[in-house]
């Protein structure tokens, strides 16, 4: 059984300026023997794929914490997994620890039958499903591979990594995108992701969070935010994390506007570190993780 944790957390959104949601439910995932980190929704919101803490190990779950199974248990297995829109397969990958190359898996979440779409690839980071194909940016080039036929919609503009720089690919055109780095100063660039309209980019450069249009411009800086993720084309929702160096220290999950402004914290400070957020598609619950492997998924609504 979940059990309601507003009590014992007090994960209610803090009142400290004119706040735009409210936390109305905080669920825990029960114990079920195995650590689970970086929660992501599949596109229909009723489970959630699961790994490591250093995304070794891809598994899924129901929402209400029943059902674990594991899907792969493959180093980098659970880093930037693309489950498709019907929520049938999730293509993702499998390090080879003697080649040190990748593998591109594809795997049924109903049957857990896996097939291998490529092996023996270099390094790539997102993985974007358009039509029947995963399009990866591998070695500085945009890569093409079949998957299996799943209602995806064509989705021919992506951003990812590549050498700790943004890179953009338009219908095949790839673009280096660097609006903070000058002659004095390099800046590199991670957790980067695109609106789910497709026309502004968020990512992280230094230790701020950052919002732009696909080129760079019109930048607004939402702050020392961490591990973004777009939870509509209007608000991104984020960890506010702090260390001391060594070792985390505190971090709650917050909300903002990507105009930089609204900026509200949804749980509220106490013992438990809640980190990498992920929002369901229809933008009202948010998963997230402590840093013993526990899993809460709390419920917000817009007023």
């Amino acid at each position: 059984m979940k059990k309601p944790l507003l009590s014992l957390l007090a994960l209610t959104a803090v009142a400290a300026v004119a706040q735009k949601f409210d936390v109305v439910d905080v669920q825990l995932l029960p114990a079920t023997g195995v650590e689970m980190y970086h929660p992501v929704f599949t596109p229909d919101g009723k489970q959630l794929l699961v790994t490591s803490e250093a995304y070794d190990g891809l598994g899924i779950i129901n929402v209400d914490g029943t059902n674990y199974r594991s899907l792969s248990d493959a180093r980098s297995a659970g880093y930037y997994p693309a489950v498709s829109a019907d929520g049938s397969t999730v293509t993702c990958r499998e390090l080879d620890e003697t080649t040190m190359t990748l593998s591109l898996m594809n795997i049924d979440l109903a049957t857990g039958s896996k097939h291998t779409l490529e092996s023996g690839m270099g390094h790539f980071n997102h993985i974007n499903l358009s039509g029947d194909e995963a399009l990866m940016g591998v070695e500085g080039k945009m890569t093409r591979r079949k998957v299996a036929a799943s209602n995806q919609v064509e989705n021919n503009v992506f951003v990812t990594e590549e050498d700790l720089k943004l890179v953009v690919y338009r219908n095949g055109e790839r673009t280096v995108v660097d609006p903070l780095s000058t002659p004095d100063r390099d800046v590199n660039y991670c957790w980067s992701s695109l609106s789910p309209d497709k026309k502004h980019l968020l990512f992280v450069g230094g230790n701020n969070a950052y919002v732009s249009d696909l080129y760079g411009g019109n930048l607004v800086n939402l702050g020392r935010l961490h591990a973004p993720v777009w939870r509509d084309n209007d608000y991104v929702v984020a960890m506010d994390d702090r260390d001391d160096g060594y070792r985390y220290t505190a971090s709650d999950i917050v909300i903002m506007g990507r105009d930089g402004n609204d900026r509200q914290q949804l749980t509220a400070t106490s013992s438990e570190i809640m980190m990498f957020p992920s929002v369901s598609a229809q933008g009202d619950r948010i998963a997230c993780h402590t840093l013993e492997g526990k899993v809460y998924i709390m419920t917000i609504k817009e007023r």
